[in-house]
């Protein structure tokens, strides 16, 4: 049985142990709209959610890439709660298959990326 002096040094090591650094964890990404082998036309509405633990509402970095080449930013909507753009797929080929890589960055440079494959109808 522990003493009074005994608990309280006890209670001052158990103090003074470092305390473990905050893992910060990658942003987490997924694409809602196009869904995959999903068939597309004209203007198509990309919606990806994207979130993170340490970074406020609607402050990732959320880029679209179609086909390895195309880059465009997704902006934030409050309405929606999504990160969205609009890809003009007109000129494409009918029956032709395209790649949608949606990539989220935070402020401290961690990234996910997610993608789907659709056809133009």
């Amino acid at each position: 049985m522990l003493n009074t002096r005994d608990r309280i040094s006890t209670l001052r090591i158990i103090g003074r142990t470092p305390r473990p650094k905050l893992q910060l964890r990658s942003p987490r990404i997924r694409m809602v709209t196009p869904k995959t082998n999903f068939s597309v036309s004209a203007d198509v509405l990309v919606l990806i959610d994207a979130v993170s633990d340490h970074e406020p509402i609607g402050n990732l970095r959320v880029e679209i890439q179609i086909d390895r080449t195309t880059l465009i930013s997704a902006k934030y909507s409050l309405l929606s709660g999504y990160y969205g753009a609009i890809w003009d797929c007109s000129g494409e080929r009918a029956g032709t298959t395209h790649t949608l890589i949606a990539k989220v960055v935070d402020s401290n440079g961690n990234s996910k990326s997610t993608l789907t494959t659709v056809s133009v109808g």
